[in-house]
């Protein structure tokens, strides 16, 4: 057990990162709600705090770690091209053709692209794409996704269900203060699932939509698959009435698979947004691409796309370097990850069946969340009512045992290629240490949302 009494040094440097940064960290996302990490390093499946503390790390940076901390291949495609070749050109380099092409191989619907240095700008870009090619200005979002902080999107991400509106048809909640009403008039609410609902709002508004923006797999509110059909029915509904669909793969994109989740599900998108296991690691990997007729627009310069340190050298090397272990080693990449989330999740879920906990362990591929209540969760609403503080007491009690997943119920744990079985094996010993803490401290098992 790690004894937070004796977090000095963790303390004292997150007391001084305070007096000059704002909060103390730079992300919202990366506050604990028990107590700061201050990090010192990371190798492999682990890494270490300030006061040498060590941990089994399943959230991996939010999920760009894909072949876990510190990976040796990437990092050396990144020191070559920094002491070789040099860090900032401002004019096209080979890395971009090479870049490029293997995204267009890897991604069947996509054959023209563009690098930027985040998701959030992927988002943006795509959006402002969609607005252009079509002439038209609104863009249909789910309740419950999240596509950046930007103004554009920031509304209805996790709103307070007693202030949201009906579910058929949500209200534009804005994300945080500062953020212009006026944005409200460009987002239409959806709610993901809903089959009825989505063709509805859509039939109301095509005359003004440009896009509808998903992510393939929801994985911004937990994990919630689509159900049968839903990606299927998106696409449709787009065909009928002019819309582009733009699938934000920042998270899933070359995770789920080689191509994305649209290789996972069948099903092509206009646009798409990449980010995070993009760059193996590095940070400011980032791209959009789609059709050519759409992305032609950005070929003639009728939409501005730019920024200083885009397709920069370093990330692009990083990029070269993680596309290559995708595309050559992608035989044993993606069964390795997905083999130790599915025996994870499935000891996960023995774990809290013989505890008497209602819990579903909610999985795609090598990407899962766990919801304590009774029954699966198919839309925002249903994973916003679990039992969130018998999820907070869990993760306080796996993190207090070596074992880091994100505090907030409605993040993600992921899997990488450096996860053993030894891992998951230790995970579940620690994880029904846990249980039994949490029952004995809350006097109960879970309050089931039903």
């Amino acid at each position: 057990m790690i004894d937070e009494s004796h977090l000095v040094k963790t303390q004292e440097l997150f007391d001084k990162c305070k007096t000059v940064v704002a909060g103390g960290e730079s992300s919202y996302a990366r506050l604990s709600s028990t107590r700061p990490i201050v990090m010192s390093h990371g190798k492999g499946t682990r890494f270490w705090d300030v006061d040498g503390n060590e941990y089994l790390d399943w959230c991996l940076g939010y999920g760009p770690m894909i072949f876990g901390h510190c990976p040796e291949r990437i990092n050396k495609a990144v020191v070559e091209q920094i002491s070789e070749r040099g860090s900032m050109y401002t004019f096209p380099h080979e890395l971009d053709y090479e870049v490029g092409r293997k995204i267009v191989a890897a991604v069947p619907s996509v054959h023209l692209v563009r690098f930027c240095n985040s998701g959030t700008e992927a988002t943006m870009a795509a959006m402002r794409l969609a607005r252009a090619y079509t002439g038209k200005d609104k863009i249909l979002k789910f309740e419950g996704g999240y596509h950046g902080w930007s103004d554009a999107n920031a509304l209805a991400y996790h709103p307070p269900i007693d202030n949201a509106g009906p579910e058929c048809a949500p209200w534009p909640v804005r994300f945080h203060a500062g953020i212009p009403r006026v944005q409200e008039e460009c987002l239409v609410i959806a709610t993901y699932n809903d089959f009825e609902g989505v063709e509805r709002l859509v039939r109301e508004n095509a005359g003004e939509l440009a896009g509808i923006l998903a992510e393939p797999i929801m994985a911004n509110s937990g994990v919630i698959p689509p159900l049968p059909g839903w990606n299927e029915h998106l696409r449709k509904l787009c065909d009928e009435h002019g819309i582009l669909l733009i699938f934000d793969e920042v998270i899933t994109g070359f995770r789920m698979a080689l191509g994305g989740a649209q290789e996972l599900y069948g099903v092509n998108a206009d646009i798409t947004t990449w980010g995070k296991a993009l760059g193996g690691g590095f940070p400011c990997a980032a791209a959009f691409g789609g059709r050519k007729d759409v992305m032609d627009l950005e070929t003639r310069n009728e939409v501005f796309h730019g920024g200083t340190y885009s397709a920069n050298p370093p990330v692009l090397a990083a990029m070269n370097a993680a596309l290559d272990i995708f595309m050559n080693e992608g035989d044993t990449v993606y069964p390795h990850i997905k083999g130790i989330a599915d025996a994870l999740c499935k000891g996960l879920r023995e774990v809290f069946a013989e505890a008497g906990v209602d819990a579903q362990v909610q999985q795609v591929n090598g990407m899962w969340q766990v919801f304590f209540c009774h029954q699966p969760v198919t839309r925002f609403r249903q994973g916003r009512v679990n039992d969130g503080e018998f999820y907070d007491h869990f993760q306080r009690e796996m993190q207090a045992r070596g074992v880091y997943f994100h505090n907030y119920q409605m993040e993600r744990w992921f899997a990488s290629t450096e996860h053993t079985m030894a891992d998951v094996e230790l995970t579940l010993t620690l994880a029904r240490e846990a249980v039994a803490a949490v029952k004995a401290k809350l006097g109960r098992v879970t309050v089931s949302a039903h």
